[in-house]
């Protein structure tokens, strides 16, 4: 601590304490999941083919007769542009003259380095927080994620596959939440059919759907079976844990309950559950491009471009940055609904 002029008394000094530093929460659960690769491309558009082959038994035949034929994959070329992202900031003297530096208890006046790098670990920050709420509403319902409408489209649609979707039912005492999981892994399980291995299976979970689960009358039931020897005891403990997410496993599936919202929009619809496995097959790609600079145009990407340009009368900084991104669903059969009722 150190001892400053009182705001209220000239003539009195103060102890000057820590700051306390209020900022908007900047979950980054599903970023940090491992789940998502990230390619980095010298372009701002992704194709990819897809190629869906057949394999057939070979039966017998009568020794001479015609030879069973095979048929030719189809394949089919999938082509995505990227989302832009331009950010702009500034600094004027204004801004640090006659003030003390953020985080140094009021002794050390602010300098213009200090404040450039304030203002670009908050632009930093907006685009861990943009990356990790667009790769959640991808996954929401397989949507190309553009707030402004820049871009459109479902990945399901171009695949021409319909999405797994459970109900949980989970108002009713007597569902058997076991099968209903089952029914979800059984359903990845089917679906790895190019070679993956399913390796674990999270459930992103709204409130209403983590709170339904934890509250049910079997799902308790299976666990005060066990109660003595168990380290998760539902009926004493809080389900879960505390932390910023409760995570809960069941039947071999990790429920993470994720009450988070952006702007309004929460990373998991309501009453939902988004089911997605883990198949270390890089089903779940973000996509990165190039900025929109001469010196840049066809270079290899870069996750984040943070530039500063100080103009010659020195009466601003002027802070810009951009990323150009697309989150796809290589695999759209290996995410899930679940529902409540």
């Amino acid at each position: 601590m150190s001892l400053i002029q009182s705001t209220s008394n000239a003539f009195q000094l103060v102890d000057r304490t820590n700051d306390v530093l209020l900022i908007p929460q900047n979950p980054t659960l599903m970023s940090d999941s491992g789940i998502w690769v990230q390619e980095y491309l010298a372009t701002r558009t992704v194709t990819f083919e897809e190629r869906n082959g057949s394999i057939s038994l070979v039966k017998d035949q009568v020794p001479g007769s015609k030879p069973q034929t095979t048929s030719n994959d189809v394949r089919k070329l999938h082509s995505y542009p990227m989302t832009h992202h331009p950010y702009m900031d500034a600094l004027f003297p204004q801004d640090i003259a006659g003030k003390t530096r953020p985080g140094s208890m009021g002794t050390q006046l602010d300098t213009k380095d200090a404040a450039v790098l304030v203002k670009m670990e908050k632009m930093r920050k907006s685009f861990d927080r943009t990356v990790n709420f667009a790769r959640f509403r991808t996954l929401a319902a397989g949507d190309l994620w553009a707030p402004n409408g820049t871009i459109a489209g479902n990945l399901y649609t171009d695949f021409g596959l319909t999405r797994k979707s459970v109900n949980f039912v989970l108002g009713t005492a007597g569902t058997d939440i076991i099968a209903k999981c089952e029914e979800i892994i059984a359903h990845f399980m089917a679906q790895a059919n190019a070679g993956q291995e399913v390796t674990g299976v999270t459930a992103y979970c709204s409130s209403g759907f983590f709170t339904g689960l934890i509250n049910h009358a079997k799902v308790q039931a299976a666990y005060n079976l066990y109660a003595a020897t168990a380290p998760q005891q539902i009926s004493r403990d809080r389900a879960g844990g505390m932390g910023l997410y409760r995570r809960f496993n069941f039947s071999n599936i990790e429920f993470i309950e994720v009450i988070q919202s952006v702007e309004g929009t929460p990373l998991v619809n309501a009453n939902e559950a988004v089911f997605v496995a883990n198949d270390g097959d890089g089903s779940f790609v973000t996509f990165f491009g190039p900025p929109n600079r001469f010196d840049l145009v066809n270079t290899t990407a870069e996750e984040l471009y943070l530039w500063q340009f100080e103009d010659e009368r020195k009466t601003q900084i002027t802070l810009e940055g951009e990323f150009n991104m697309i989150n796809l669903l290589k695999r759209p059969a290996m995410v899930a609904t679940g529902t409540v009722s």
